[in-house]
């Protein structure tokens, strides 16, 4: 999951590998403000959050897998 960046202490430069758990991250707190904003009641904001986030994965590997038989 984490790679030392050439011959540098560890404490300098880590490097992330894993583009899910970026992804994921980035997903999660999107989709907290987003339902912190968008809805008033705790429960509609867990509700709207957990679909914001699981829309934001989904879409995210489909697009992922589509894009997959293109070459860079």
């Amino acid at each position: 999951m984490w790679r030392w960046a050439g011959n540098e202490p560890p404490q300098l430069h880590l490097l992330m590998q894993s583009h899910i758990l970026l992804l994921t991250l980035f997903a999660f707190f999107v989709s907290l403000v987003f339902a912190v904003i968008a809805k008033d009641s705790v429960p509609e904001q867990l509700r709207f959050g957990g679909l914001l986030f699981g829309g934001f994965l989904l879409s995210a590997f489909v697009l992922g897998w589509l894009m997959y038989p293109f070459p860079l």
